[in-house]
């Protein structure tokens, strides 16, 4: 699972630390406490048969969830001594358990002995983002995935997606096992029913609402049995309901990975395919009441994988739990069909944005705020190449300086919203005080003098407790 690299490692700690606002990683706890028994396969090897090959993620929580119940029925030495073995059940093909303890000590890897003993704590991945921390946050809700960039050896160390799922053992430690982009389908959520009819933004908000009106009048029970029921009145087309509590733990998801409700899956810590925390950002939007959100949604056409804007609608059931539900974006159903005349594809990397950001940060920080704001107001400037170019704001919402919206400098943007409702700078001051700094909008390209919404994935860092630097990428991503 872990295959360190020093120096990166302490870079992207680093990266981490002066990420703005990593304060809010535990959510409100209203699950099932750690160490309270969780249902499982089996506490006997046996019955289970895995896999001769692992490439999604139910046969990975199925696999998770046996070596669970294998650690909760054999004693921590015998387990621990069971899936550090190389050639023992526990290793299907690249795809190993490993068992860490809530402080960061990894217990077991098959994968990589040598790391075995040490404290991983405060590993980060190539965005910074502390997925060991991660790791332990998720299994302390019992089970769930969790979304991380990692070195793939069997790609020469490139940083890959990958997706891990993790348990609760018995509260001092958990297991796990992951498996990259290229191994497997790690972005478990993004199934659209494109051959639907696509419904418009106030059919989706109409649908939430209705359902959230169901589960008052009929009950939490009968509600989710009803959301769960994959022919029943919530699954319309396109339309489907989720549920989940405020721990970010799935109650329902009629037609998509089984798993999730099998095994009450949590995915507070999962990511869309461009690295946005899809849940915990719906989730902090349903806690204050409700309102829009933006994911990306995989769509293989014609031998191509695009990836499609997804606009969401999220609310409030009650204290405990809440809904959500998504369509295509209006601007790009046609796309979805494989149809991108007329749409603007992107051209720079996630990878690329997040540099940018990270290279006007550490400008601020060694030049000043005057000076920055000054090279940012530079279209012609060092961090302005085509559609790439960063800005800044205030903490609440003041727009500081941007190379291209002159207009909008010294205006405040806090109550910002598009076309459809999703108020932009609210949900990236989310993101970026949850520790990721990703999130998606609708915006004109005003580099170009566009007018048009289009899809941009943003990325934010703070540079001290008052300002924040932004930047985004344009685009359809098509691969």
């Amino acid at each position: 699972m872990i295959r360190r690299h020093m120096v990166l490692v302490a870079f992207f700690f680093a990266v981490a630390i002066l990420s703005a606002g990593c304060t809010d990683t535990t959510g409100t706890k209203t699950g099932t406490p750690v160490g309270t028994p969780i249902p499982a396969p089996t506490t006997t090897i046996a019955a289970h048969t895995p896999p001769d090959k692992i490439t999604t993620t139910p046969e990975l929580a199925a696999f998770v969830a046996h070596a669970a119940a294998f650690a909760r029925g054999n004693g921590r030495d015998a387990t621990i001594a069971a899936f550090n073995d190389p050639d023992g059940p526990f290793v299907i093909g690249t795809i190993q358990v490993f068992a860490l303890d809530y402080s960061g000590n990894l217990l077991a890897d098959a994968g990589e002995p040598e790391v075995v003993g040490t404290n991983i704590q405060d590993m980060a991945d190539s965005f910074g983002i502390p997925l060991v921390r991660k790791l332990a946050e998720t299994a302390g809700f019992r089970r769930g995935y969790v979304s991380y960039t990692y070195p793939n050896p069997a790609k020469n160390n490139t940083f890959e997606p990958r997706i891990a799922v993790v348990e609760d053992v018995d509260g001092t430690y958990y297991v796990g096992a992951a498996m990259f982009a290229s191994e497997g389908e790690v972005f478990p959520s993004v199934k659209l029913n494109t051959s639907a009819a696509h419904p418009d933004v106030d059919d989706l908000v109409a649908y939430v609402k209705n359902a959230v009106a169901y589960a008052k009048e009929h009950g939490n029970e009968k509600a989710l049995s009803e959301f769960n029921n994959p022919d029943g009145q919530f699954v319309q087309g396109e339309l489907v309901m989720m549920a989940f509590d405020y721990d970010g733990t799935n109650l329902a998801a009629p037609p998509y990975s089984s798993e999730l409700v099998k095994y009450r899956i949590n995915l507070i810590n999962y990511q869309d395919p461009d690295g946005v925390e899809t849940i915990r950002g719906m989730r902090d939007i349903a806690k204050g009441g409700g309102g829009f959100f933006y994911t990306a949604a995989r769509v293989d056409v014609d031998g191509r994988s695009l990836y499609i804007p997804k606009i969401d609608y999220a609310e409030p059931v009650d204290h405990e739990w809440w809904v959500f539900s998504g369509i295509i974006a209006p601007e790009y159903t046609r796309a979805a069909t494989g149809n991108l005349t007329g749409v603007q594809l992107r051209y720079y990397t996630r990878e690329e944005l997040f540099d940018r950001v990270n290279e006007a940060v550490a400008f601020a920080k060694e030049n000043g705020k005057e000076k920055t704001l000054a090279e940012i107001n530079n279209p012609e400037g060092r961090f302005v190449t085509g559609d790439l170019f960063v800005w800044a704001s205030s903490r609440d919402g003041v727009l500081l300086a941007d190379p291209f919206w002159k207009s909008g400098i010294g205006q405040n943007h806090w109550e910002f919203a598009d076309p459809h409702g999703m108020k932009v700078t609210q949900v990236g001051i989310q993101a970026m005080e949850n520790g990721t700094g990703f999130s998606h909008a609708l915006f004109p390209n005003t580099a170009l003098n566009g007018t048009a919404d289009v899809h941009k994935l943003i990325y934010m860092k703070a540079v001290d407790d008052t300002w924040w630097i932004g930047s985004g990428i344009y685009g359809l991503r098509v691969e």
